[in-house]
């Protein structure tokens, strides 16, 4: 069984379906949400079950609540429930809409209101266990459905010998956006904090689309890995661990000399031969000399996009804040293909060169 660690993503997806739609969803809604998705059967049932008991907790918490659960095969103990231990952590930071559309479906919360009616105080109740009709699922080996960002980030650092203890310390969160019917569309965060950085985290985004969460959180972390991964081992957490993965650069700013550490160009929405975009990166390189800089690892960010030549977004982030000035060089530069829809994506990191 995956620890509560492991269930990020998985509670993300959870609060999702309960909260997709303006009315609140039935049980058998959001079970078809997660199943129909590729949630595993024996995770879907202990979302449904554990994430409106922890958010009851969250929004009612003077109340004394068993620590567990009676079902015909014997009694269940929540805190020995990952999940259950991850719902109840991921509740405590939730806004008080999602609290309160999750925690108004459960049974304890029927239970404390039907008390607090009859004339009892929240401090004086004392539930009893919830008792379930049938036995909890099996838990089944693997993720249930929904593979973590964050494990998968840091299985990627293990592979190219990162540490991940001391100084460097990586995070990945995932964002559920509303989809058409059928189909799933996850963002993930993946962020990394290290004392050579010029500020306490570089954050990159990349979001992926399916069928089944596995698909679109899978396509997430591969967009990922060949964009942006391979710069920050090799650049910033182990040095030459990915040299084939990554294009070196000298780059002269006015505080000194960096080396640009670049990693593969992102091409979407076409399977047409893409121009490179270095001669855009160029420009902006010469426009960055005019901004300050530190002597510290900065990120430098491109995303693109165009329809028929005519540019649609133009993001470009210095230590993934957007830069205005950078945003101005795409604003007056030509698209890399004349028709069609394209989007673009490129990331580097400016590492400072010591005794240039």
């Amino acid at each position: 069984m995956i620890g509560s660690m492991g269930l990020d993503a998985a509670v993300e997806v959870g609060i999702a379906a309960f909260c997709a739609g303006e009315q609140p969803p039935g049980d058998e809604e959001v079970w078809e949400r997660l199943t129909g998705a590729g949630v595993e059967p024996w995770l879907a049932e202990r979302l449904l079950i554990f994430l409106p008991m922890a958010y009851t907790r969250r929004l009612l918490p003077d109340v004394s609540y068993p620590d567990g659960l009676t079902t015909p095969g014997g009694r269940v103990s929540l805190s020995a429930e990952p999940v259950f231990m991850a719902a109840l952590s991921r509740a405590q930071r939730a806004g008080r809409d999602e609290v309160r559309r999750i925690a108004m479906r459960s049974g304890e919360f029927n239970a404390i209101n039907n008390a607090l009616h009859a004339g009892s105080q929240l401090s004086d109740l004392m539930l009893s266990e919830t008792t379930l009709v049938k036995d909890l699922e099996p838990v089944e080996p693997g993720d249930g459905g929904i593979p973590s960002p964050r494990a998968a980030f840091e299985d990627f650092l293990r592979g190219h010998g990162v540490p991940l203890n001391g100084e460097t310390k990586v995070g990945a969160e995932l964002f559920v956006h509303p989809a058409p019917a059928g189909v799933v569309m996850a963002q993930v965060d993946f962020a990394v904090s290290h004392p050579a950085l010029a500020r306490p985290w570089l954050v990159e985004s990349f979001a992926g689309h399916g069928t089944t969460w596995r698909e679109a959180i899978g396509q997430a972390m591969d967009k990922f890995r060949l964009g942006a991964l391979h710069p920050i081992v090799d650049g910033l957490l182990r040095p030459g661990a990915a040299p084939d993965q990554v294009e070196r650069m000298r780059y002269e700013h006015p505080s000194g000399t960096f080396e640009l550490v670049l990693g593969a160009q992102i091409n979407l929405f076409t399977d047409r031969s893409v121009p490179s975009v270095g001669p855009l990166l160029d420009r902006l390189l010469e426009v960055l000399r005019a901004e300050p800089l530190t002597r510290k690892v900065h990120g430098l960010r491109l995303f693109i996009a165009y329809h028929d030549g005519r540019l649609q977004t133009n993001e470009v982030l210095l230590d993934s804040e957007r830069w205005p000035g950078g945003e101005a060089v795409v604003a007056d530069s030509q698209a890399p293909l004349p028709h069609g829809k394209l989007a673009v994506r490129s990331f580097g990191l400016l590492m400072p060169v010591d005794n240039a």
